[in-house]
């Protein structure tokens, strides 16, 4: 599942990533205006904890297993892909008010994975199954939120938000030299945010988001030495797809954070265009459905502080 974002993607996710930082770069200034320089802005007293967890950076280790499917149109199961791939996470969260609008809500995050899976091929030589091997891939992951969020009482927040991103993977099936898959897919969908602080140190959330993926694309390459395939463009069709996340947060200081956390998400690819190889043979993708499972722990850097809050 990976191919290179194009143009119009990147551009977009560019500008989509500068407006985030601006957002942030903004609002913190305008806080540090009033304090100290190079101090974090003072929150009241009486300040949830999950303000703090939702104003911070973040970066995390993440270890993600992805589970790739192939079927026929009988539903028989054809190529498979599975493997762990260890990586990084980038994360930025910003809760500010606007106006009359309150703890309105933005989140943009990247990730990176990359290692050797295991990829089993339906059909070589006659036989189903008969052909397995070791895959290098690489897997890259843009995502964005916007929402608003509504407190409920002291230590519940519902952040109701709207979210996109990007996802692409980078297969090479022929070793060092030879021949490579890359898949690629934009989303959107809504989503719910539920945090709940049962201290004023720990923060446990809970999301979910449901949409459908498009542009989405399989390219082939032909490298020296490569596949005797020619390079192919095919046009996957549309299917839905979900997200699901838990967290902790743990507030070291009112600043330093440690989180934790597990993420699922599952999305797939309808049959492509048909691409002829020649005669009466044709080449397209058939129906899939992916699963990746993630678990993450890191670091974060909140930009509020609050003196008395421990």
């Amino acid at each position: 599942m990976g191919m290179a974002m194009n143009k119009i993607d990147f551009g977009i996710l560019t500008a989509a990533s500068a407006l985030l930082l601006a957002s942030v770069a903004t609002a913190t200034a305008a806080d540090l205006s009033t304090t100290m320089p190079m101090k974090a802005p003072m929150m009241p007293a009486s300040a949830s904890p999950i303000l703090y967890v939702n104003n911070q950076i973040s970066i995390d280790a993440i270890d993600q297993n992805i589970n790739y499917r192939e079927k026929n149109g009988a539903g028989t199961s054809l190529d498979s892909e599975n493997g762990w791939q260890p990586g990084i996470q980038l994360t930025g969260t910003a809760m500010r008010n606007l106006g009359v609008l309150t703890n309105l809500y933005i989140m943009g995050q990247f990730s990176w994975a990359r290692a050797s899976t295991r990829y089993v091929g339906a059909y070589s030589g006659g036989n189903y199954g008969d052909l397995s091997q070791r895959d290098g891939a690489a897997t890259t992951d843009f995502d964005f939120r916007f929402g608003k969020g509504f407190e409920v009482g002291p230590s519940w927040m519902f952040t109701p938000y709207f979210g996109a991103g990007y996802h692409s993977w980078d297969r090479n099936l022929a070793g060092g030299g030879g021949y490579h898959e890359k898949y690629s897919h934009s989303y959107a969908g809504g989503g719910l945010l539920i945090q709940w602080a049962p201290t004023r140190q720990w923060v446990l959330s809970a999301n979910g988001l449901a949409g459908s993926t498009f542009t989405r694309h399989m390219a082939t390459s032909l490298t020296d030495g490569g596949y005797p395939i020619d390079p192919f463009n095919y046009n996957l069709g549309a299917k839905l797809m979900w997200k699901f996340g838990l967290s902790a947060d743990y507030a070291l200081t009112p600043q330093w954070h440690l989180n934790a956390g597990i993420d699922y998400t599952n999305f797939g690819y309808g049959v492509s265009n048909y691409q002829h190889l020649g005669g009466n043979k044709v080449s397209f993708e058939p129906n899939s459905r992916s699963g990746i499972l993630t678990v993450k722990a890191g670091v974060g850097y909140s930009f509020y502080q609050e003196a008395s809050r421990f």
